[in-house]
This record gives C-alpha cells, sequence and structure tokens, in this order.
C-alpha cells in the first residue's frame, strides 16, 4: 500500500512539473530582455533564416494567421496547452481579464501548442473566457520551438522594435497589464 500511494504521488509530481514554466520566477522572468530582430549580415555571410514570425498559422476561429503581421507591433504572446491545468487557472483567472483591459495598441495573441484534439481548444477558451483574444493553432509545437519556448504557461512581451521579454507562469492580471503598458508606452 506504501508502494503504490509513493509510486502515485511521483507521478502527480510529474504530471504537475509537465505544466509548469521553467525555472524562473515570475518577478524574474521578464527582466531578461533579447532581442527578436536580426542584425544586418556581412556582405558574405549566407542568406538569412527565417526568424520566429515567419510563419501562417490556422486559428482557432477557423481563419489565418500571418506572422510578420505581428511584427512591429506591441504583441503579448501567450503560450499555452489545452490539457494543462495551470493554463486553465491562468486563463480564467487572469489573462481573461487582462484581454478585456488590454490598452490600445496592445493586442494579446495566444499560440495553443501541441494539441492532440482541436475540440479541446474551443472548450479551453470557452471555460476561460479567453476567445475574444486571436488565438494560433501550433499542434505540433513549432511555433513553440522557434520562439524558444519550451514549457507552458509562458509569454513573449513583443514589442514594435522587435525586441521582447519572456515571462513564465505566475503572471497576474496586473503583473500582464503592467508589460502592455510598458509596452504601449515605447
Amino acid at each position: 500500500m506504501r508502494l503504490r500511494m509513493l509510486g502515485a504521488a511521483a507521478v502527480t509530481s510529474l504530471v504537475l512539473a509537465g505544466c509548469t514554466a521553467s525555472s524562473e520566477s515570475a518577478t524574474t522572468a521578464t527582466t531578461d530582455a533579447t532581442t527578436g530582430s536580426a542584425e544586418r549580415p556581412a556582405e558574405s555571410s549566407p542568406p538569412a533564416q527565417p526568424g520566429p514570425f515567419d510563419f501562417t498559422a490556422a486559428t482557432a476561429a477557423g481563419g489565418t494567421l500571418e506572422g510578420e503581421s505581428l511584427k512591429h507591433r506591441d504583441v503579448i504572446l501567450w503560450f499555452w496547452a489545452p490539457w494543462c491545468p495551470t493554463c486553465l487557472v491562468e486563463g480564467q483567472d487572469y489573462v481573461a481579464d487582462a484581454i478585456a483591459q488590454m490598452p490600445e495598441g496592445v493586442e494579446l495573441v495566444g499560440i495553443a501548442g501541441r494539441i492532440t484534439d482541436e475540440n479541446e481548444v474551443g472548450e479551453f477558451l470557452d471555460f476561460t473566457g479567453t476567445g475574444d483574444a486571436t488565438h494560433v493553432l501550433d499542434e505540433d509545437g513549432t511555433l513553440w520551438a522557434d520562439f524558444g519556448v519550451a514549457l507552458q504557461p509562458a509569454f513573449l512581451f513583443v514589442n514594435d522594435d522587435g525586441t521582447y521579454e519572456k515571462g513564465g507562469a505566475g503572471l497576474t492580471t496586473e503583473d500582464i497589464l503592467a508589460q502592455a503598458e510598458r509596452l504601449a508606452e515605447s
């Protein structure tokens, strides 16, 4: 009996660990800025590789989104998975409110990744109340990888100058809106 309980506890820990963001805390996650824009290559350099915004993807609403349309705009990318309990809570408790209060000129775009059943995406959006935002379907996690995202939930706060900052799980509505205001003001 004791062995069975230890096994169950280990499995539960692994499942929960799979839905948490990287070891960065929410307070330090947004302090490391990286650039999302490519430097001008030297004349002898090989052709530039496609960047993370070089994509066309289906949306949950049935349309498509051209990643290039997000360049040179203030946008918050929210990486989530429909089977992630942390994403469900974060979406319902914080992201839905942030979407409703987003400052003018800043857009939140969800990147639903590692999808096993597209019906789960609609259920997730209904449950969390985040369906007012655009959500891209990243079935195999390619977009996540292109943006350097390994775990969900995660955020990228993309400035119109091409720079961006990463944020992990644990961000509140106030945290998300503070980043959105910073984007809008720059």
